[in-house]
C-alpha cells in the first residue's frame, strides 16, 4: 500500500481540484487480498491525511474501482481487491475540473470522497470529506454574496471583520470622494437657480422631496438588477429596461397626482402644485438611467457595485433631479 504527497499543485490553476486534492491516501493493487490491505492500514494510518477509501490501480496507476473501509471489513480477507471493488458507476474528476463540481458529485452520489485522475485515467488523489465542506462553504457564501452583486475578490473572501482596515478604508473612498466632489456641484447648480429661487422661495422646501423620490427609486431599480444580473447569466436588456421603465413611470405618476393633490388641499396655488408634481414626475422618470445603467455598466467592467454603484448613482440623480425641477420651474413660473 503507497501513498504520495500531500496537496499536490499541478498547474495552479485558481479554484481547480488540483488546489484541493490530497495524493497521501491509501491505494492497492487489484491483486492484493482484503486482509494484507488491512494489514497495511493499520502498519502505515500515520501516512494517510484521510481514510475514506482504498483505491484500487492497476500496475500503470489507472484506477479501477474503490474500496470502502466498511467492505473492507466485511467481506472475505483473502477475496482480492479487484474482485470485490466497485468499479461502476465510477465517480471521479479530472484534476483540471473545477472544485465546486467536485462537491457538487459527492452530494449528487452521496459519496464521502472524490477520485482524481488524469486525462488518461491516471490516479492523481482524492478530494477529501474536509476539503468539500470547505469548497461547499465558500462556494455558498461567494454564491450569497452574488447574489446581491459583490463580486470584488476581497468582499468575496473576507468580511469587513477580517479584511484590513486599510482595504476596506481604500475600497471605499474614491467612490465617495467622488460623491462629494459631485455634492459640490450640486450646490453649484442649485446656485445657478438662485433668482427663480428668490422669488419662489417654497421651492427650497420641495428639494428634499424631490431629491428623495427619484434617489429612492432608482436605488429600488438597483437592487433589482443588481440581483437579476447576478442570478442570470445575461439579460435581455431591452425587454428588461421596458418592463422597469412601466412600472417607475407608472409610480411617478401616481406619486406625481398625489404631490399634487396634497398641495392643493393646504394652498390655492394649483400652478405651483403643477409645477412640483411635473418636476416629480420627470425626475423619478430620470432615475431609469441611474438606477438601471449604472449598475449595468459597473457589472460589465466586473466592478464591485457595493463600492461604486451607490454613491455614483446617488449624487448623479442628486444633480439630475435637481437640474430638471430648478430647469421646469425656470420655464414655468
Amino acid at each position: 500500500m503507497t501513498s504520495g504527497s500531500t496537496h499536490s499543485n499541478l498547474g495552479g490553476r485558481a479554484e481547480t481540484v488540483e488546489q484541493r486534492m490530497t495524493s497521501r491516501v491509501p491505494v492497492a493493487s487489484e491483486q492484493m487480498s482484503l486482509g494484507e490491505i488491512e494489514r497495511n492500514l493499520k502498519r502505515d494510518h500515520a501516512q494517510f491525511d484521510t481514510i475514506n477509501f482504498i483505491y484500487v490501480l492497476s500496475q500503470e496507476r489507472e484506477l479501477l474501482g474503490v474500496l470502502s473501509v466498511k467492505d473492507l471489513f466485511s467481506l472475505d480477507p483473502n477475496a482480492k481487491a479487484g474482485d470485490v471493488c466497485k468499479r461502476s458507476p465510477l465517480v471521479s474528476v479530472k484534476a483540471s475540473t473545477h472544485q465546486e463540481r467536485a462537491a457538487y458529485l459527492a452530494l449528487k452520489h452521496n459519496i464521502k470522497a472524490v477520485p482524481v485522475v488524469d486525462m488518461s485515467g491516471v490516479f492523481l488523489g482524492e478530494i477529501s470529506s474536509d476539503s468539500i465542506l470547505s469548497i461547499l462553504h465558500k462556494e455558498m457564501h461567494e454564491d450569497t454574496l452574488k447574489r446581491v452583486g459583490i463580486t470584488h475578490p476581497d468582499a468575496l473572501h473576507a468580511t469587513v471583520l477580517t479584511l484590513p482596515l486599510f482595504t476596506s478604508f481604500r475600497h471605499r473612498i474614491p467612490w465617495l470622494f467622488l460623491g462629494l466632489i459631485g455634492g459640490l456641484f450640486a450646490a453649484k447648480i442649485i446656485g445657478f437657480f438662485e433668482q427663480t429661487l428668490s422669488k419662489n422661495l417654497v421651492l427650497a422646501s420641495f428639494i428634499p422631496l424631490i431629491v428623495y423620490m427619484s434617489d429612492a427609486v432608482g436605488t429600488q431599480m438597483e437592487a433589482y438588477i443588481i440581483r437579476d444580473l447576478a442570478t442570470e447569466q445575461s439579460l435581455p436588456v431591452r425587454r428588461y429596461f421596458l418592463r422597469h421603465a412601466i412600472v417607475v413611470v407608472s409610480i411617478a405618476l401616481v406619486l406625481g397626482i398625489l404631490l399634487f393633490s396634497s398641495y392643493i388641499l393646504f394652498t390655492d396655488d394649483v400652478y405651483m402644485a403643477f409645477v412640483l408634481s411635473v418636476s416629480l414626475i420627470a425626475s423619478i422618470c430620470s432615475s431609469l438611467c441611474t438606477g438601471l445603467l449604472i449598475p449595468l455598466v459597473f457589472a460589465r467592467h466586473s466592478l464591485d457595485p457595493a463600492d461604486a454603484s451607490g454613491p455614483i448613482a446617488t449624487i448623479l440623480q442628486d444633480m439630475m433631479s435637481i437640474l430638471i425641477y430648478f430647469g421646469i420651474a425656470s420655464a414655468l413660473l
